[in-house]
């Protein structure tokens, strides 16, 4: 009896521990939980300063007044630039199937096929009318067939013979010959790049092509020296403390935006007829309580990068003014101020313009050489 009393005494004692110890788990995560937050703007102020905050007392900046850059790191070159319109024309390509042109190497077709090994046509070897582009010459289909078409015209019906290579990814058709059965439905045009071209098309940056290519050269140029920057500052300056509020608050928004990618993904796959996560912590990989204590962490880099600007700017007099907030929309392709503010907030959006303002003061006060 006095050993059935001891033993009730020490399972009672195991349980009250667990359950101390559950209550006590469950205090510890009421404290550390993060949660999700979408009020972007929560941790500043309308000017899009870091509540409370005073930058300087928080890093070490470098001598960023005596920065020298390396012009082959920034440069924008000739050859980019063409490159740059070069792709974009082609990009404007329409497809004409009225043309007497006949296919050269480099063009780009849309065709349709029926291809047969002896004589049965193979899984995957029909277009079902359906029309494919291909460009001639870009190794895309099997050795020796963009060749054959090369000098047919719109309208033609080719007969394409290949062999599969050895390695060919469906095993039962390697080594084998084939007849493809082609028609050529059009061949791709590409517009010139003229006055008339940049008026129609690229109108809100300039109105001829060397206005344009000018255009093209400063703001990729000042891409290339605004990424240059902020790395250079990123990597060269100290962070001796991060402020705890401005730090949860970060939190608080990547969990938000993490939850809202999980969410969006499982609606997606839903609509499909699937299920893409069974739960957040499957989404992540991780206990919740894991993803958050690492997610001080994942937003040190967007604090250090908050604190440097916020540091310059006050303590270079910087002013944002409406024209830069105008230039800013323009340039992030948003339209509508009121809807992208009732979004962030106005104090996000202020944000993002004073860092756009420090690197354009730093981009008029460093050497390039």
């Amino acid at each position: 009896a006095q050993f059935s009393r001891i033993l009730s005494a020490c399972v009672i004692v195991v349980i009250v521990a667990g359950l101390v110890s559950l209550i006590g788990y469950s205090i510890y995560r009421g404290i550390t939980r993060v949660k999700p937050s979408s009020d972007y703007s929560a941790a500043l102020t309308e000017e899009g300063l870091i509540k409370n905050v005073q930058a300087t007392s928080h890093l070490e900046l470098p001598d960023y007044s005596n920065i020298t850059v390396p012009l082959k790191e920034v440069e924008y070159t000739d050859e980019a630039l063409e490159e740059a319109i070069k792709t974009m024309l082609e990009n404007k390509s329409e497809l004409d199937k009225d043309t007497e042109a006949l296919i050269k190497f480099g063009d780009k077709v849309n065709i349709d096929y029926v291809g047969t090994v002896d004589g049965v046509e193979f899984a995957g070897g029909n277009t079902q009318g359906a029309g494919t582009d291909l460009e001639i010459g870009s190794g895309d289909y099997i050795d020796d067939f963009e060749e054959q078409l090369i000098g047919h015209g719109v309208g033609d019906k080719v007969t394409v013979e290949v062999t599969f290579p050895d390695d060919y990814s469906e095993t039962d058709l390697a080594r084998k010959d084939a007849v493809f059965e082609v028609v050529i439905n059009g061949i791709y045009v590409v517009p010139e790049f003229t006055d008339e071209f940049v008026e129609e098309n690229l109108s809100e940056y300039a109105s001829t092509t060397d206005e344009y290519r000018t255009y093209l050269k400063e703001f990729n140029y000042n891409n290339n020296l605004s990424k240059w920057l902020e790395k250079y500052l990123m990597d060269n300056t100290t962070v001796t403390s991060y402020p705890e509020s401005y730090m949860k608050h970060l939190k608080s928004i990547r969990k938000y935006e993490d939850q809202s990618s999980f969410e969006y993904l499982n609606q997606l796959y839903s609509a499909m007829g699937n299920q893409a996560y069974a739960s957040f912590e499957q989404y992540i990989g991780k206990s919740e309580a894991k993803y958050d204590k690492e997610l001080a962490s994942l937003v040190q880099d967007d604090a250090k990068k908050a604190l440097i600007f916020q540091a310059i700017y006050e303590a270079e007099g910087l002013k944002v003014t409406t024209d830069d907030f105008d230039k800013y929309m323009s340039e992030e392709s948003i339209e509508d101020y009121d809807s992208y503010v009732d979004v962030y907030g106005k104090g996000y959006t202020m944000q993002q313009l004073i860092g756009g303002k420090v690197l354009e003061y730093l981009r008029e006060t460093v050497k390039v050489q």
